[in-house]
């Protein structure tokens, strides 16, 4: 088991992370390529901070988020995450999550939780509301009656519901109240890290502000830390600290999300943000209009994936990868042409 040595605050560290998923064909099924959907993704998180991970649909956030907790078995790469759970003093203790086999990272998954983006599909319909927060009470041996009822009725009341709801089923609520339900589950077992695969999106409008803010009051009273996965960038700058963008199983740029909004260095970042809707209705939009569809994972472009979109494209971007480098403290990207361009934020 590889240990690492506590960077500062940092909760998670994710490094060079891969997922490809085999394309096969024939009759004896043989292997012919790769899906590469999460292709040497990089980033971290720390502790009590949100990361916004952002990108087109099919870009690999919601693989990224999957492989990390392994529901996906990794391709390769390594997920360093400080936990209490494996270290017999008490003390955080740095360890490999994709070294771990299923008995050995079952522990970790107290500390790790995730928030899904169907709340129809994602909750028992056969399970009372009861039931399913206490789910992850029962995996991990800790259903004391009636301790654990208690805990059922505090998180209900914490999500905006009410105790009497935990005898009813999941169809007898809205999506509003499902999704409560779902994080209500996220938080049985008092997490350090929740992945968000993108809780919102499926919500109307006017409840994803108040699922938002109630994201945002967990945060503070539980000291947790989130990766939120959204395509719709406007949620990600109200709840994110630091934003990633991810462009066909790739992440392009990362930075604070003030930064990230204001000063993008990376042309597709650049594009992301023009599309942005703005609240003022005399605002004369300059959006860009990207020519050409994303790039197939199964068979990428040479050298910089977003090249034959670019409309900055030198020769050097069709030849050679650009690397992931940090151009400004704490504002990283991948491009060669960061420290030349001007691009417009929001």
């Amino acid at each position: 088991m590889t240990e690492a040595v506590p960077k500062d605050d940092i909760l998670l560290d994710v490094r060079n992370l891969k997922k490809y998923f085999p394309i096969q064909k024939g009759a004896f099924r043989r292997t012919v390529g790769n899906v590469k959907a999460v292709d040497d993704v990089t980033f971290f998180v720390r502790e009590g901070e949100t990361l916004g991970l952002v990108g087109e649909s099919g870009c690999g956030k919601t693989t990224a988020g999957r492989t990390i907790v392994r529901l996906y078995e990794p391709t390769g790469g390594q997920v360093f995450f400080k936990t209490r759970i494996l270290s017999p003093d008490g003390q955080p203790k740095v360890i490999n999550l994709l070294e771990l086999d299923r008995k050995q990272i079952k522990p970790i998954y107290q500390e790790i939780s995730m928030i899904f983006q169907d709340p129809v599909n994602s909750l028992n319909p056969r399970m009372t509301v009861s039931d399913i927060i206490a789910e992850p009470l029962v995996i991990h041996g800790k259903y004391h009656k009636p301790e654990s009822e208690e805990i059922i009725v505090r998180l209900l009341e914490r999500v905006g519901l009410r105790s009497d709801h935990m005898r009813r089923y999941p169809h007898e609520f809205s999506g509003g109240q499902r999704q409560r339900i779902g994080i209500a589950r996220a938080l049985a077992l008092n997490p350090r890290l929740v992945i968000c695969d993108e809780p919102v999106s499926a919500l109307d409008v006017s409840i994803q502000a108040q699922t938002l803010n109630l994201l945002e009051d967990l945060q503070k009273d539980f000291n947790l830390s989130y990766i939120f996965v959204a395509h719709d960038l406007s949620v990600v700058q109200h709840i994110s600290n630091r934003v990633a963008v991810m462009y066909v199983g790739k992440v392009v740029e990362m930075a604070n999300a003030e930064e990230l909004y204001t000063h993008p260095l990376h042309p597709y970042t650049e594009a992301l943000m023009s599309a942005v809707p703005k609240a003022d209705p005399l605002y004369k939009s300059e959006r860009i209009v990207m020519q050409g569809d994303v790039a197939d994972p199964s068979n990428p472009p040479s050298g910089c994936y977003f090249h034959p979109r670019c409309r900055y494209t030198q020769e050097v971007c069709k030849q050679k990868a650009p690397e992931f480098c940090e151009y400004k403290p704490g504002h990283f990207v991948a491009c060669h042409r960061a420290e030349e361009l001007q691009l417009r934020g929001v």
